[in-house]
């Protein structure tokens, strides 16, 4: 056995001594009498609210169509299938009608999300909050064959 280890005493908080109030701006300021564009709370709350509205969420939600909402996440998808698709069928070119294509999408998001869902539930589960690729890996072992793709 090595050489035990001390514990450390526990420390208690102490507070911080309040900090001063900010001075109010001087009436010859420039900027004293026009009020203030936009406070960061409200940006934040925009920019939530745009990101997850149904229309231009980058993860459609299922019955939603990608091409209708953010065409520009379905363009980027469309040349990862179609060089997917050359080089399973040995360089054969197939056309692709639009809604193949958001069915593939569809169901490539819902599966990434399922198998990240699984993998932090494992973090959290190993005490941690960080998802790690083990989480990921352990995951798939966990779903098997069929769910796990292999």
């Amino acid at each position: 056995m090595g050489p035990r280890r001390r514990r450390r005493k526990a420390v208690t908080p102490r507070r911080r001594a309040a900090s001063p109030a900010p001075a109010a701006p001087a009436p010859h300021h420039p900027s004293a009498g026009r009020p203030l564009r936009h406070s960061l709370p409200s940006i934040w709350s925009s920019l939530w609210s745009s990101l997850w509205s149904p229309t231009s969420s980058p993860i459609c939600s299922p019955g939603t169509s990608g091409f209708e909402g953010d065409p520009k996440s379905s363009e980027e998808h469309t040349p990862v299938v179609r060089e997917i698709c050359v080089k399973f069928t040995r360089g054969v070119d197939f056309n692709w009608q639009a809604h193949a294509l958001l069915a593939l999408q569809e169901a490539a998001e819902a599966f990434l999300v399922h198998l990240f869902e699984d993998a932090y539930l494992l973090s959290l589960h190993a005490g941690r909050v960080t998802l790690f690729p083990k989480d990921v890996q352990l995951a798939r072992r966990i779903r098997g064959i069929q769910e796990g793709l292999g």
